[in-house]
């Protein structure tokens, strides 16, 4: 009798695979059944055929033949017109091209002058990539970003900007007296209006209509809050005033941000350690703790304590399925705060330690993801579970950001694309193929049970609209990158237009999304610390294909999106002692340029006729570096277009190794 015709299925489901348990291959099985867990048959994957040499020795080997025929003269191009990479050697080369001929143009690629006969006999939908030089003598540079000279770009009012003060300080003050701390009882309520609507929706960790009676109850009696309640408060109280602005504190509140952000943060950190937050068991006083690392997220300090708050979730059983004693509505909760909680981790892994890891899916247990219901659908006295809705709810955008974790824990294959995507130096064709069919399928994911539904004239949908376009637009970008190309014989990197086209769009949208979501009305460094450092390298590969791309809306897009880059971050423009910060700048002017020129060949003018702001400064603080003041029009008249030439960028002094380990990361 075969599996289907009998109900059961040929292999054990996920989570049994997982546990090592026996499974009795039914739909849903009698573990998962019982575990209230969710239980999924994933595709097993055809037997992988027998391994052959490893490609780099083979590549390596080929290589070496190359130059030993190249060394006696002997032209071997017309026995192939496949390419093939002629140096490999651990680690891809920094792509650098040799000097365009006085005749070349712009974005051209000046193919016919290489010396490599693999480069001369090219197909034409190949294409140089990036970046250009002009100086005789040529230093390799890494391409792969280890230790970059600037991690992060913080935006002014970023929390980073007022960290808490030495703990030492805050255990000697005492923290008896912490309850003075709170502000008055309508202060307290507009402060948990304010959470509510502009934080709670991006993490879903506090459940709304019972944490309201509690706060409304403690805000006339302060002096006897619990201690697990007081540090909950004072946490929502942070991240409360982190998601104004400074001109809303001073006008609803009499005083100025910072001073609250200080204020509260460290009442918030006081409480808990009055609370002996390290040794709790206390669901609230955890919440508590999240929310406190979450005020800011991209800290070293929020990165040290992380995985002590998800050591204490495992020590209350957090990973587990509840026990049956515990109630459904605690359960709800505990899960939510467990996905919370890894996913924080998680990003602390990766941004704050150089090489390391995220946590292994195994880590998270067999927890399911959490129900799609509104805090509405939820009580403390319920006793089985609510019907969970089809549609969007106040958990859709928590739950489409741990969409990626739940597409990664149920499919093997994607576990492997993703960690390709991540850690692989150089990827076959058939490897990007798989990347791409998996994040095609991550996107059927999103618009299957998400997307379809949402109205983008509700600010939370159209928020939850961006964060999906910018997940599945970031892996795309990531796995067409050129920084997974191989190196050619001449030390470039090509790659088919349609590829480049492919990174390029990608990139273009991930950040049209990423500012979608900062420019709402939602919690700003909820979302930027998702991509904080994505956003810098992002607008670096942009700007370097902005160089060869000169029309068209994507272009046009691209140029905004860099505008409204260097707009925001004006220590880019304005820190010249920094040398990537110099050499992102005369990369800008490059690009600005070759626009330029393009416009004028092809149209006789420049478009747009105003010269940015942005360009305008560069341009004229490259200027001082070669020791000219010269100074140019904010407006550029077409009849004297040509006026506006802007030297060689290649002669400024600057540390090119600098910038050449940053930008293809």
């Amino acid at each position: 009798m075969s599996a289907s015709s009998s109900g059961q299925h040929k292999y054990a489901c996920s989570t049994c695979a997982r546990r090592k348990i026996k499974c009795d291959k039914t739909d849903p099985c009698s573990n998962c059944s019982k575990a209230r867990a969710q239980c999924l048959y994933e595709e097993h994957p055809p037997p992988r055929p027998r391994k052959r040499a490893a490609d780099e020795d083979l590549i390596a080997r080929l290589g070496a033949y190359e130059d030993l025929l190249r060394e006696n003269n002997i032209d071997f191009s017309h026995f192939s017109h496949s390419w093939i990479p002629s140096e490999l050697q651990g680690k891809l080369k920094y792509s650098i091209s040799e000097s365009e001929s006085p005749n070349s143009t712009p974005g051209t690629n000046n193919l016919a002058t290489s010396k490599d006969p693999q480069l001369i006999n090219r197909p034409a939908e190949w294409e140089r990539n990036f970046c250009r030089h002009d100086q005789e003598t040529l230093r390799i540079m890494i391409s792969k970003l280890k230790f970059p000279p600037t991690r992060y770009l913080h935006y002014p009012e970023a929390p980073c900007l007022y960290p808490i003060p030495p703990l030492h300080t805050i255990m000697s003050g005492g923290g008896s007296t912490s309850y003075k701390l709170h502000p008055e009882p309508r202060h307290i309520y507009r402060l948990w209006q304010q959470f509510v609507e502009a934080v709670n929706p991006l993490i879903k960790i506090v459940h709304v209509p019972t944490t309201q009676q509690q706060i409304l109850e403690a805000s006339w009696d302060v002096e006897n809050i619990s201690p697990p309640l007081a540090a909950l408060m004072f946490s929502i109280y942070s991240l409360a005033v982190i998601s104004l602005s400074s001109a809303q504190c001073q006008a609803t509140y009499g005083e100025e941000r910072p001073t609250l952000i200080t204020r509260y943060r460290v009442a918030a950190l006081s409480a808990l350690i009055a609370a002996d937050f390290l040794t709790t068991k206390d669901l609230q006083l955890l919440t508590a703790f999240a929310l406190f690392l979450l005020t800011d997220p991209d800290s070293e300090f929020t990165s040290s304590l992380t995985p002590t708050a998800v050591r204490i979730g495992q020590k209350m059983g957090l990973h587990k399925p509840s026990h049956p004693k515990v109630s459904f509505f605690e359960s709800e909760m505990r899960i939510r705060l467990w996905w919370q909680l890894n996913a924080l981790d998680s990003r602390a892994r990766g941004s704050h330690v150089p090489g390391m890891r995220p946590p292994a899916l195994v880590e998270f247990g067999d927890i399911r993801v959490p129900l799609n219901v509104n805090d509405a659908d939820l009580h403390p006295d319920m006793t089985e579970p609510p019907t969970e809705h089809v549609g969007p709810t106040e958990m859709t955008c928590v739950l489409i950001k741990f969409q990626i974790f739940q597409w990664l824990r149920h499919s093997t294959a994607s576990l492997r694309v993703f960690e390709g995507i991540s850690h692989t130096p150089e990827k076959s064709k058939r490897a990007l193929e798989m990347e791409d069919v998996l994040i095609d399928k991550l996107e059927s994911i999103y618009q299957e049970n998400f997307l379809q539904y949402l109205d983008l004239k509700i600010p939370l949908h159209a928020l939850s609209h961006a964060m999906a376009i910018l997940a599945s637009s970031r892996l795309r970008y990531m796995a067409h990158h050129p920084r997974f190309r191989a190196v050619t014989h001449d030390e470039a990197t090509y790659m088919k237009k349609e590829e480049g086209d492919i990174a390029f769009n990608s990139a273009v949208t991930s950040l049209e999304m990423l500012q979608i979501g900062e420019q709402s009305q939602y919690s700003r460094h909820l979302f930027t610390h998702i991509s904080s450092t994505f956003q810098l390298e992002t607008n670096v590969y942009i700007i370097s294909e902005l160089r060869r791309r000169f029309s068209g809306e994507r272009v046009d897009m691209a140029w905004k999106l860099v505008h409204d880059f260097f707009s925001e971050y004006e220590e880019i423009v304005n820190d010249q002692e920094n040398s990537f910060f110099v050499a992102l700048g005369e990369m800008v002017l490059e690009a600005w340029e070759a626009r330029r020129k393009h416009f004028i060949h092809e149209q006789g003018v420049m478009a747009p006729r105003s010269l940015p702001r942005f360009i305008e400064l560069l341009w004229n603080k490259q200027q001082l570096r070669n020791g000219q003041n010269m100074q140019v029009a904010t407006t550029l008249d077409s009849q004297n277009l040509d006026t506006f030439e802007l030297p060689d960028v290649h002669d400024v002094d600057f540390d090119w190794e600098s910038w050449g380990t940053f930008w293809r990361f």
